[in-house]
């Protein structure tokens, strides 16, 4: 062994855990700093309904494994439940159970601390698979290169500590990959097994998991074909057998999961487990199952089945009891919900999606350096692939699967964030490790190694720069976080994430004041922050009384009115809503009192609050706390003047 060999068996192992005790540090300290999210009580009361009541009612847009793991630590605390026996539950309300969960029955920010404790090790392990893969294509410096880029990538240390599951399911799919493509190279029980596994954990995190099918078939196929090492006959045999032990494996796995239980509910069947249908805002409503059934499976426009082959497989499959109705009716459930939904996207709304959204939320929240090796990575591969070279079964797998999840995005009316890029961008960054100077000629080596090194440098600069606001993260081309806001909205920057920054900043406002607050998606609030909800849902229903002068706090997406239209600037532009507001003024001022029954809030009161919302929007903000809450302090008059028809 040469010495420059030598040195580098400990040398770029040691650079390696370096990196990783870093991103295990900055994804820690974001655990800690954030507030609970939008979507972490969905998962974790879902979670916790799994393992204490056997129940998989809740929240059915993601199998249930992921939920479980990350549930597990509140197992060993002292946790106060008291779901069940309650109109929530027997509702299946899952949004207003995890508001409880985590604001009144229990402490939300210790209780979540250690889900996201397991979160880390997820996203820790995502890392070390994104360096491995790299390394299986590129060599030691190439995975060591990926890792470091993923390391400090703002988007995976943001939802790296976030008890969520897109971080999860990127690290299935590599790990799945992976493990095909150590089976593709020497067929044997022990690899499939771990391909087995790998596949079946990746199908009970997210039913986005369907891109591993055909990446799978395209890795067997390039196998066979391209390296040439199995015959015909052998490469049918493999194939098969790999095929039905995966089919095998993952429907076991999933009837293990649930239990072995074709009903949702414990001690129920599928015909009294109450089930959701998607309403306003993309949220639940609950029904009967027969009705949940119909309303996922039909064409709101025509009332007939959607067409295509999903709706009648689901059918077949339901009918045969194929797989537990829970899982048949998630899977449903996400396939109808993603038709349509609220997005917004550079000052423009949608109810359809945007085919441009992903790619815009790639170019604008992935940091300029990781562009430039990513582009130029892509670009080193491309032209290898045009000079001939042949691709391994891994990189063919990989491609296959990014493509795939790509397209189905695109294909989307789901724009509600970046973090359902993950998977694809966990793939890109495995191509960052392809850029060695030993892959390049002699003269160009040395550049080659400055600009990969100067662009990690950069890189790590400018997530320390960000901290501690990497959820709401945007690269200087897009005008950093200030300017975010302008060009998407929701989990992109705005999460609830910075509700624990108000609590801090709140503590030095004078005693009695009034803060009205309103934050999209309705997340548990902080023990200590007392605010009026300006709008609001559930137990979060707007403060009855008249608004009037004080601190408003509004998050970036009710300002841009996302989710509610009235809210918008540009609906105040409407006559017929100027008019009629005008005529409910009118009205008001003709009884000569301010509405305070809740019915008045509904109303009137309601409408004055969004029309002061549009009016917001026109100004700028006295003060921000992080990236997503605008505070305005407005006087009685300033209310009254802004209201005015």
């Amino acid at each position: 062994m040469s010495p420059s060999a030598a040195a580098d068996t400990w040398r770029l192992p040691a650079i390696a855990a370096l990196v990783l005790v870093c991103a295990a540090g900055l994804a820690w300290g974001g655990a800690t700093r954030d507030s609970v999210t939008v979507d972490e009580p969905s998962h974790l009361v879902s979670g916790y309904a799994a393992l204490v009541a056997g129940d998989y009612r809740l929240s059915p847009d993601h199998p249930p494994l992921g939920r479980l793991v990350l549930t597990l630590p509140l197992l060993a605390q002292s946790v106060s439940w008291r779901a069940e026996g309650t109109h929530a539950w027997h509702r299946g309300d899952f949004f207003s159970l995890g508001r409880s969960f985590f604001e009144e029955w229990n402490d939300g920010q210790r209780l979540v601390l250690p889900s996201r404790a397991v979160a880390v090790v997820f996203f820790l392990a995502l890392l070390l698979t994104i360096g491995a893969v790299s390394r299986v294509l590129f060599g030691a410096a190439g995975g060591l290169v990926a890792l470091t880029a993923a390391a400090f990538d703002p988007a995976m240390i943001a939802h790296g500590h976030l008890a969520t599951l897109d971080v999860p399911l990127s690290l299935l799919a590599l790990l799945t990959l992976l493990c095909a493509h150590r089976w593709l190279a020497r067929p044997t029980g022990p690899r499939l097994a771990l391909l087995a596994a790998a596949f079946t954990a990746a199908t009970l995190v997210k039913f986005s998991w369907f891109g591993l099918v055909p990446a799978l078939v395209g890795m067997a196929v390039v196998a066979h074909w391209q390296e040439g090492k199995l015959s015909a006959r052998e490469f049918a045999r493999t194939l098969a057998v790999g095929s039905v032990t995966l089919a095998f494996a993952a429907s076991l796995g999933i009837w293990a999961v649930y239990g072995f239980r074709f009903a949702a509910a414990a001690g129920g069947d599928a015909e009294t487990a109450t089930m959701h249908v998607l309403g306003d805002r993309g949220r639940p409503l609950p029904t009967t199952p027969a009705g949940a059934w119909e309303s996922v499976l039909h064409d709101p426009a025509t009332a007939a089945d959607r067409p295509g082959l999903v709706v009648p497989l689901l059918r077949a499959a339901r009918s045969a009891r194929l797989l537990p109705e829970a899982y048949l009716y998630g899977a449903a459930y996400v396939e109808k919900k993603a038709g349509a939904r609220a997005a917004y996207l550079c000052g423009r709304y949608s109810t359809n999606g945007f085919p441009e959204y992903f790619a815009w939320a790639f170019a604008v929240k992935t940091p300029l350096p990781t562009l430039l090796l990513v582009g130029t990575g892509l670009a080193v591969a491309l032209g290898a692939a045009v000079r001939g070279g042949r691709p391994s079964p891994l990189a063919a797998g990989l491609a296959i699967f990014a493509l795939v999840t790509l397209a189905a995005l695109v294909s989307s009316g789901l724009n509600i964030g970046y973090r359902h890029l993950l998977p694809v961008t966990s793939v890109l960054m495995t191509v960052t490790g392809g850029l060695l100077p030993v892959r390049f000629p002699e003269r160009w080596r040395l550049p080659v190694a400055l600009g990969v090194g100067a662009a990690l440098l950069w890189l790590v600069l400018g997530t320390w720069r960000a901290l501690p606001h990497q959820l709401g993260y945007f690269n200087e081309a897009a005008g950093g976080w200030r300017k975010g806001h302008l060009l998407l909205a929701d989990s992109n920057l705005d999460w609830g994430q910075d509700l624990l920054r108000l609590e801090a900043r709140l503590r030095a406002e004078p005693p009695g004041g009034k803060v009205w607050l309103s934050q999209a998606g309705d997340p548990p609030l902080p023990r200590g922050l007392a605010v009026r909800w300006f709008l609001g849902e559930g137990s979060h229903a707007p403060s009855p009384e008249p608004i009037s002068g004080g601190l408003y706090v509004i998050s970036a997406t009710d300002l841009l009115g996302v989710y509610r239209p009235l809210a918008r600037v540009s609906s105040w532009r409407d006559p017929r809503l100027t008019a009629r507001y005008e005529a409910m003024t009118e009205e008001r001022h003709a009884r000569r009192q301010a509405p305070e029954s809740p019915s008045a809030i509904e109303s009137f009161e309601a409408l004055r609050r969004l029309k002061l919302l549009s009016r917001l929007a026109l100004r700028e903000p006295d003060e921000r706390v992080g990236t997503s809450l605008f505070l305005f302090r407005l006087s009685d008059a300033q209310v009254e003047e802004a209201t005015q028809p």
